[in-house]
């Protein structure tokens, strides 16, 4: 099952469903082979109560039409504005654990790779029923808006959901086809300087966009480096994904570097790192703006006015 972490959803959902129909409570324990047969969804999906303890989290259960199944979200979830009328539970490296507990959810979903071990191992003490999910691929995020959709019973909306997806994401893959490749630097911060390896989505959509990424080849997903390996590998372009002010200075910094060729072609963008960081379906408004980018970069210097 793509993007879902330990066993089939499905199974281990109807597993959890029946648990929680007798019971209220439990773990979710139950794990089926990956290629069982998906069982019917249980008769109570209408009941479901969820706590989405991550923002791409929320937006892909909403793009599933399970939004009116969420009953807490972490404060960072803020998108659709629907999801910023639901009770906050706090950071998820600090959880409101009390206003939690008295929501009573059926199922709390978290980001794999997101969640500090010692909230989830909380979460489990506490006996609530813990789905931890990851996507590290474009292509996964179809998947999991359909298997959210039958989690929650909102299978219509979330097959519709997958194949919107799906078609906007080949029509930008056919788009953007056999351009010619630029190198590309991706900063996520500059205090210090950090940017993301071969191994981050971000790099997929770079590649889409007929870029590559000059850190793909590091193996450690988050990697620091130092300006000198900027420098180095010559970048034709940087793409700053600070929020806020933060991106402009940031962009503003690299002018120290009159020599690099991003700079001296004037070719330092800044994305919004809302849209380029969630693996969600606005992720492809992200690789818009990163397709964007690239298309001005490949065009050569802007013309001075």
């Amino acid at each position: 099952m793509v993007g879902i972490s330990r066993g089939n959803l499905f199974g281990r959902m109807a597993a959890c469903a029946a648990t929680w129909l007798a019971a209220c409570a439990g773990v979710c324990a139950a794990q089926t082979p990956a290629h069982a047969p998906v069982p019917t969804p249980a008769p109570a999906q209408s009941a479901l109560r969820i706590v989405s303890l991550s923002p791409h989290i929320t937006e892909l259960l909403f793009a599933a039409g399970a939004g009116g199944r969420i009953v807490g979200v972490d404060d960072a979830s803020d998108y659709p504005p629907a999801a910023r009328q639901i009770l906050r539970l706090g950071e998820v490296t600090a959880l409101d654990m009390e206003g939690l507990l008295r929501l009573a959810p059926s199922l709390i979903i978290v980001w794999e790779t997101g969640t500090p071990p010692r909230v989830r191992a909380e979460l489990e003490r506490f006996h609530l029923q813990v789905l931890a999910t990851e996507q590290r691929k474009l292509d996964e995020i179809g998947q999991v808006l359909i298997e959210f959709g039958r989690l929650a019973g909102t299978s219509s909306t979330a097959d519709d959901a997958a194949r919107r997806y799906r078609a906007d994401l080949a029509e930008l893959r056919a788009r953007y086809a056999g351009r010619a490749r630029l190198k590309v630097f991706y900063q996520v911060w500059d205090r210090p300087l950090y940017t993301l390896s071969g191994e981050h989505v971000v790099s997929e959509m770079i590649s889409l966009c007929g870029g590559d990424n000059i850190f793909a080849d590091v193996t450690t997903l988050a990697p620091i480096v130092d300006r000198e390996a900027v420098l180095a590998r010559n970048p034709d372009l940087i793409l700053i994904s600070a929020p806020g002010p933060d991106g402009p200075a940031q962009a503003a910094d690299w002018n120290r570097f009159p020599n690099l060729r991003a700079v001296r072609n004037r070719h330092i963008f800044v994305v919004n790192s809302s849209l380029v960081d969630r693996m969600a379906p606005r992720i492809l408004d992200g690789v818009r703006e990163v397709c964007s980018a690239v298309e001005k970069a490949r065009a050569g210097p802007p013309r001075l006015q």
